[in-house]
């Protein structure tokens, strides 16, 4: 918000000029002083960053930026000075809640009438999670505001597409389970209901699994501990391991907590957790290991599920992150393939292997830690 000295000195038009033009603009944007304190910010930025008015203004850029990204930052700044603008710089910003966004910010800087810099204007675009694991230079990026819009676009297709596929396909369920209720049907018929009803649950969870994630939008990273994800999730998914006599080794040892979602992780876990106890279904002595901690030499956090399955072939590891490749009659062929779209997100990436001598491991992997 502006200043009440600043917006009192304003005749009337010029304060509506302001309030359309900043105040209200659909872009997000913050004004700096020429040391990096809060001078004023719009209300976009405001609902971006979760802040007030109040809390934001006169903060410093310590208060907006990771702390290892102060220097970036103000040598951005300097840039700017220098060449009056710096366009699409890769950036993690915090919220009021201490959680990060992934940002495009332009710089532009502020002159008086002699030429001298005493503030910059910053403008925040948000950036896709394809958008951002594609980057290799970590500033300049052409063309982000339009290919985010398609992305968005896209994404919004695929929620409707997802709303009017739901309708048909719980017709069909319905009608094939009415099918296979009627007395007297030949087994060529009720084989071909159970067929219809097989198939139409297949692609019921297909629907869900894409609505949930074209409703959670980008995720939302805060300091969290992967060995509490990992607690969490095998609490959600213990009564399904007894059930199938699956026996859960923890090697959980301590490592830096790292910038993650914990919905969005908390769902991946749980799936990797539940592919492995599928893996050891009629095994004498099936069992899922599940460890963490801190791999020094390539300085990451590391979440590893492990099982003692029959493995997976070849042919198998150079699909699985393909939507909808599945192995089983019930599974959508999503879960491994969203794992690495979350991972990407996240700035981890995400490690399959299997051994001649049976087995499968899937390891996350973590860089951002706080």
């Amino acid at each position: 918000m502006p200043h009440k000295k600043e917006t009192a000195a304003l005749d009337p038009v010029q304060r509506s000029l302001f309030n359309a033009v900043f105040l209200n603009a659909q872009e997000p944007m913050l004004v700096l002083d020429r040391e990096l304190s809060v001078l004023q910010v719009n209300n976009s930025a405001l609902k971006l960053l979760g802040w007030t008015a109040q809390d934001l203004s006169g903060k410093t850029a310590s208060a907006l930026v990771l702390q290892k990204d102060l220097a970036e930052f103000s040598e951005m700044t300097e840039l700017a000075a220098r060449k009056g603008v710096v366009r699409n710089c890769r950036f993690y910003m915090l919220t009021a809640a201490k959680s990060i966004v992934r940002l495009f910010l332009t710089a532009q800087a502020l002159k008086d009438e002699a030429g001298e810099v005493n503030g910059f204007c910053l403008y925040l675009s948000p950036v896709s999670p394809d958008e951002w694991s594609s980057l290799k230079d970590p500033h300049v990026f052409k063309n982000a505001a339009r290919k985010l819009g398609r992305l968005t676009s896209i994404g919004q297709l695929t929620s409707m597409f997802a709303h009017d596929i739901k309708n048909p396909l719980h017709v069909i369920l319905s009608t094939s389970e009415l099918l296979r209720a009627q007395e007297g049907l030949t087994e060529q018929t009720k084989t071909g209901a159970e067929l219809i009803e097989r198939n139409a649950r297949r692609a019921s969870k297909i629907v869900k699994t894409l609505l949930d994630f074209s409703r959670s939008g980008m995720c939302r990273l805060e300091p969290y501990s992967v060995a509490d994800a990992a607690e969490y999730a095998l609490e959600l998914i213990d009564s399904s391991l007894k059930a199938a006599k699956v026996r859960v080794e923890k090697k959980l040892e301590n490592a830096p907590k790292v910038f993650l979602d914990p919905h969005y992780m908390h769902s991946v876990i749980y799936n990797l957790l539940n592919n492995a106890a599928q893996a050891l279904e009629g095994a004498a002595d099936g069992c899922v290991t599940i460890s963490s901690g801190w791999l020094e030499s390539e300085k990451e956090v590391f979440l590893t599920i492990s099982d003692n399955g029959p493995g997976l072939e070849p042919a198998m590891l150079e699909n699985l992150f393909q939507p909808f490749f599945t192995t089983k009659d019930s599974g959508t062929g999503l879960g491994l393939y969203l794992a690495r779209q979350i991972m990407d997100e996240h700035g981890g990436r995400i490690i399959v292997a299997s051994s001649p001598e049976g087995g499968a491991m899937v390891s996350l992997r973590f860089k951002k830690t706080v």
